[in-house]
């Protein structure tokens, strides 16, 4: 239905504890919750999104068991885990900075390929032995199919020149959001490849949303 025209920014996710969860990096995580006498659960901002998918493909990686918890959007299931009612998540990195700034969250991992640097000594799943886990939301430009391609590549290129801009980095890094150019073909080959990797993570944990 959509014929994608850019990608235009990145916003990696961040596996965050409450501050009163014993672990204090992603290997304590994992033998804290094997070690609970109770399946533990964790939070995530909507059935099927991709702090859910994100999450199951890092059990299913770990071996562990959690009963996930779904809200109506990343923020009030953040909410959850600062007052401490769920013990963990996978939370867009923009929602969590704040909250790891102030102690109220602890970061253990971000999902992206490279480390941010918002958070430098934080490390990726990646680098904790769990290669070519990578999850990140992402922000695109689509037209109608059947949009001209002489229209789709124009506006493509003025996306790309306007990314170059000074006040959108610094927009975008206000929001942890990391500006992306991508020509065309890229773009397409980018959502394409997306679409597998998620059904194939779908396919992988078993994840349902009813």
């Amino acid at each position: 239905d959509f014929a994608p025209i850019a990608v235009v920014g990145t916003n990696p996710f961040v596996l965050v504890v409450n501050k009163d969860v014993p672990a204090k990096n992603v290997t304590e995580f994992i033998a804290w919750v094997k070690a609970s006498p109770t399946t533990m659960s964790y939070a995530e901002g909507s059935l099927g999104s991709v702090t859910h998918l994100a999450m199951a493909l890092f059990l299913k990686r770990a071996g562990l068991n959690m009963t996930n918890v779904s809200y109506r959007g990343n923020a009030p299931a953040l909410t959850d885990i600062v007052a401490g009612h769920l013990p963990t998540m996978f939370s867009n990195l923009s929602d969590a900075l704040p909250h790891i700034q102030s102690g109220a969250v602890r970061a253990l991992a971000v999902s992206s390929e490279a480390r941010v640097a918002q958070l430098p000594n934080v490390p990726t799943v990646a680098e904790l032995g769990y290669p070519g886990f990578e999850s990140n939301t992402w922000i695109g430009v689509f037209a109608p199919a059947g949009t001209p391609e002489d229209i789709l590549q124009r506006i493509n290129s003025e996306i790309n020149k306007l990314l170059t801009s000074k006040s959108i980095a610094e927009n975008f890094s206000s929001q942890s959001l990391e500006a992306v150019r991508m020509d065309r073909a890229a773009t397409e080959a980018y959502v394409s490849a997306e679409a597998r990797k998620w059904g194939a993570v779908v396919k992988e944990t078993g994840a349902r949303v009813d």
